[in-house]
């Protein structure tokens, strides 16, 4: 039988939660930092920056905030966090062993 290693992936999820709280901080600290510069400078330019700076900065730290969500939501359901019905592929695994187990009993019948 193949068993994966359940605190492993609690490991994992658990990293990808203090590695998403990391990603909204600098996000939080970017985006503060882009509106003082643009609050000071109040002028067409510092509106111009504005836009570039969040669509060259910010925007990329968003999409990666949303594949970290991705990961930490799949690491959950993988470990039984999400649903607490068990571990995802333990009972994937176990299916399958009873699958394989009525087959090969209607082969020898």
């Amino acid at each position: 039988m193949l068993h994966l290693d359940e605190s492993a992936f609690k490991t994992a999820a658990d990293s990808m939660m203090k590695l998403k709280k990391r990603n909204d901080d600098l996000h939080k600290k970017l985006e503060s930092m882009y509106e003082n510069l643009t609050t000071a400078l109040d002028t067409p330019a510092g509106s111009a920056m504005k836009i570039e700076g969040k669509d060259v900065l910010l925007d990329p730290i968003e999409d990666m905030g949303k594949v970290i969500d991705f990961m930490a939501d799949t690491l959950n359901t993988i470990i039984g966090q999400a649903n607490s019905k068990g571990v995802y592929y333990d009972r994937l695994f176990d299916d399958y062993e009873e699958l394989e187990r009525i087959l090969r009993n209607k082969l020898t019948n």
